[in-house]
């Protein structure tokens, strides 16, 4: 067989083997109305169904003047609609034995519901209602509640991290706006702020219906047709323009607040579509986590160089946890890690990680690749499985790529990666490229940012 005829051979056994029928598992059907609202569904055999309404809009879709309008809507999304009054909303769930939630993130924001079956209509209606006529009217009413209930909430560490992480790398874009507090100016959001924004990013061509159940796909276009139909449709945008990453430190140094400091470092990565997306993922689990006296192998004896390295530190450690992470956006990304580690120990945890990632440039094996690549399938496909979370991913993959990528594609994606192609996207993204670093707690032996920088190189004396 020639090479051009088994080139293509190959690419044909490829495509027929990422069809979901393959695998035996249920494709996801998509359609579009009108007004570009898109309706997917994956058929399975549960009693539950599980559905969400899925929006292209987040913090990062905020101005100056609605900043906190995304957290807000957190808050005002079950307090009662035109409709349905919160106590109706509530007695209305609960008579079905429905489950409620919502989410609001940097760039997507879910409505979600599991439900019976048999009650997939009333949830269509009952998510399309709080969507639809969101209850912004409610903020007067509610809003001193809210904004005590935000500043008396106490964030985890990494989670406050992650936020001022991203207000570092990406302060000259919205994508840097806080999401999770404080908001300045938020006590002055009027309703018609909240309105504005709803308005402008809750429209046809940003909303995804999800569901995953016995059902048939015509049955939930109809009801989303009836109920989704009148959602106005997108406008074109204007002046869109991908967030530049600045390399920079954001330095909280607090030395009275315990023995542990807590630093994240991350690089610019790429946007969900991009080629080198799952080579990312793949890096992610090559580098791993850690949580000292945790995990079925002690991290004294793991395979993984990092975990290893620095768990024998000066025979002690020199982490009590870190972790990988890798994160999409529509047009950027970022590619980095978190530690927590005693104060003693700042400058041997933060050399430790910043070599590690250099080192996937550079000294990679294949054994760590396969390795990771075993870590990352068991991390996309070693959970339950169970119609909530199925429905979750379906929606913002819908929302990300456009189409619904199967595990069996995403394993075929991942298997193709080896080597060479993470030291190829490693040396591209990652070697001698600028770094943004936020640090909080006593950081005396944090190493100044030029050190970090520098630290991105492999420099050779």
């Amino acid at each position: 067989m020639n090479r051009q005829l088994r080139r293509r051979f190959c690419r044909g056994v490829s495509q027929a083997l990422a069809e979901p029928v393959a695998w035996n598992q249920a494709p996801a059907t998509v359609t579009t109305l009108q007004n570009g609202v898109r309706i997917a569904t994956r058929e399975s055999f549960s009693e539950m169904a599980s559905l969400g309404i899925f929006v292209n809009a987040g913090t990062r879709d905020e101005t100056k003047e609605t900043a906190g309008a995304a957290h807000l809507l957190e808050h005002l999304a079950f307090s009662g609609t035109e409709k349905r009054s919160q106590a109706q909303l509530e007695m209305e769930v609960e008579s079905v034995g429905g489950l409620l939630s919502m989410t609001a993130g940097r760039e997507q924001s879910s409505y979600k519901m599991s439900l019976p079956a048999a009650d997939l209509a009333q949830g269509v209606d009952i998510l399309s209602d709080i969507v639809t006529l969101m209850p912004v009217g409610n903020l007067d009413r509610y809003q001193e509640s809210i904004l005590r209930k935000i500043e008396e909430t106490e964030k985890p560490n990494k989670q406050v991290l992650d936020d001022r992480l991203h207000m570092c790398a990406f302060r000259d874009s919205a994508l840097g706006f806080s999401s999770v507090g404080p908001f300045d100016g938020v006590e002055s959001l009027t309703p018609e702020h909240v309105a504005n924004f709803v308005s402008t990013n809750y429209t046809g061509s940003n909303m995804v219906l999800a569901a995953v159940g016995p059902m048939k796909h015509e049955a939930v276009v109809d009801l989303a047709a009836a109920v989704l139909g009148s959602v106005p449709a997108s406008m074109p945008l204007s002046g869109w323009q991908k967030p530049y990453f600045c390399g920079a430190e954001l330095i909280y140094r607090n030395d009275e607040m315990g023995p542990t400091a807590y630093i994240s470092a991350g690089w610019e990565g790429v946007p969900w579509k991009s080629p080198d997306a799952v080579t990312f993922m793949v890096m992610q689990a090559i580098m791993g986590s850690y949580k000292k006296g945790e995990g079925l192998v002690p991290g004294t004896i793991s395979g993984n160089r990092i975990i290893n390295a620095v768990a024998n530190k000066m025979n002690v450690g020199c982490a009590d946890e870190f972790e990988a992470f890798n994160l999409f956006y529509k047009d950027t990304g970022m590619f980095g890690f978190h530690i927590a580690c005693d104060e003693v120990a700042v400058e041997h945890a933060v050399g430790e990680l910043m070599f590690g990632a250099n080192m996937l440039s550079f000294s990679v094996t294949d054994e760590e690749v396969e390795r990771g690549k075993r870590e990352l399938k068991n991390k996309l496909f070693g959970t339950s499985g169970s119609g909530f979370d199925q429905c979750d991913e379906l929606g913002r993959q819908i929302l990300a790529y456009g189409r619904f990528v199967s595990p069996a594609e995403m394993i075929l994606r991942i298997e193709a990666v080896d080597a060479e192609e993470v030291k190829r996207v490693a040396w591209k993204y990652l070697n001698d490229n600028e770094i943004a670093v936020t640090a909080l707690g006593p950081l005396h032996g944090m190493p100044q940012y030029y050190v970090l920088r520098q630290m991105t190189n492999a420099t050779r004396y």
